[in-house]
């Protein structure tokens, strides 16, 4: 059983997955790796069908499993949201990678700062090791800057107070590209105070079947809708 404390918080994590039987034990060992203790850990499978159950089962009740039918990443983080239990909450990709210390050293800000509510950090991209290096240069992604400089903000790197996600509310069902770069953005319009941590605590996979390389017009779609629900909220906060 998992033991928390007012000095060690909850922290519950969602990995959504989908057809992930190749990465997803990574995905898992990361976070059972993790120096923090107080972690619980939710895997929602969106309809599946390769070995991704199997994957999940050799873990048994070290974490919570959750199945579903297919329908979409959006509505599985929301659902693994709604059945945790932790007082803060983070997502990871069943793809990527979290460095050992990363939620030990984002709690240490929230004790530090019990005003803050949302902590990121830095992401590095790696590619995968199966892909040869004539396939990565082939990738339109090999280019520098593109996976070789750390960047914030990716999902993987976030953890925040339940509170926030009860203001900003759940990730929008009906997108299917940038819902995470949606949902940031609706929280950073509220004003959450937030803090960035300078260290690459999270890593990203590169490899062929990434949702950023599929369908890159619905992407940029999606992606200036986000941009029009952003100026227009900015707009009614000026307008009161």
């Amino acid at each position: 059983m998992i033991q928390s404390s007012s000095d060690q918080p909850l922290v519950s994590c969602i990995i959504a997955v989908l057809n992930g039987e190749a990465y997803l034990q990574q995905a898992i060992d990361s976070l059972l790796a993790q120096t923090y203790p107080a972690t619980e850990i939710i895997v929602v499978n969106d309809g599946s069908t390769d070995r991704t159950p199997d994957v999940v089962a050799r873990y048994g009740n070290r974490l919570r499993l959750l199945n579903q039918e297919n329908r979409g990443v959006s509505i599985a983080r929301n659902r693994g949201v709604a059945m945790s239990t932790g007082s803060l909450l983070c997502f990871l990709d069943a793809d990527d990678l979290l460095k050992p210390t990363k939620i030990a050293l984002q709690i240490a800000r929230f004790q530090a700062d019990p005003q803050l509510q949302f902590c990121d950090c830095h992401t590095a991209y790696f590619w995968t090791p199966e892909m040869s290096q004539a396939r990565r240069e082939a990738d339109f992604r090999y280019a520098d800057p593109f996976w070789r400089m750390p960047l914030p903000g990716h999902i993987s790197t976030w953890l925040f107070r339940r509170q926030v996600w009860e203001r900003v509310g759940e990730f929008s069902a009906g997108k299917q590209y940038a819902e995470d770069v949606d949902w940031f953005s609706r929280g950073r319009d509220l004003g959450l105070p937030r803090l960035t941590l300078s260290d690459v605590l999270t890593l990203r996979r590169l490899h062929e079947n990434n949702v950023t390389t599929r369908n890159p017009g619905e992407q940029v779609s999606d992606l200036a809708n986000m941009l029009k629900a952003h100026l227009l909220r900015k707009r009614t906060r000026k307008a009161v």
